[in-house]
């Protein structure tokens, strides 16, 4: 799943959540849902302006403590691992986030590949949407 799409769904359920601790948390479920799914992933020179944006946008619209934002921050925390993958500073066999390391005996899967970004762009324009909602409650 691309991180943006990870942020945005975060920040949806963050809302819900209420409480940025437990908008980190619900953040970080919530990429173990998303990651199960059909999704595509792009290359990091792709990923990280939007993951940028969305984050801009989070902290603009809702602040730094807000559960929009600690939802979307648990959200991406599990890519950290990835991230250190990608930079050489970590191997991909030790990373230990279920969906993450196909070796380890806790793997859950991953969703398969799909061609089209159009589902995802879709499920973070509703998760943003129920971002919205959360701030009017």
């Amino acid at each position: 799943m691309m991180v943006s799409v990870h942020a945005a769904v975060g920040a949806g359920v963050g809302a819900r959540a209420k409480r940025p601790g437990a908008a980190l948390a619900a953040g970080v479920i919530s990429h173990l849902l998303c990651d199960l799914a059909p999704h595509r992933d792009y290359a990091l020179p792709i990923e990280a302006p939007l993951a940028l944006a969305v984050f801009l946008y989070l902290v603009g619209r809702y602040g730094p403590r807000s559960p929009q934002f600690w939802g979307a921050v648990g959200a991406v925390l599990p890519d950290a691992e990835n991230a250190l993958v990608i930079a050489g500073a970590f191997p991909q066999e030790k990373t230990i986030f279920p969906t993450h390391n196909e070796a380890a005996p806790w793997f859950l899967g991953h969703g398969r590949k799909v061609r089209s970004p159009l589902p995802q762009i879709i499920l973070a324009a509703l998760a943003l949407w129920l971002a919205e909602k959360g701030r009017a409650m």
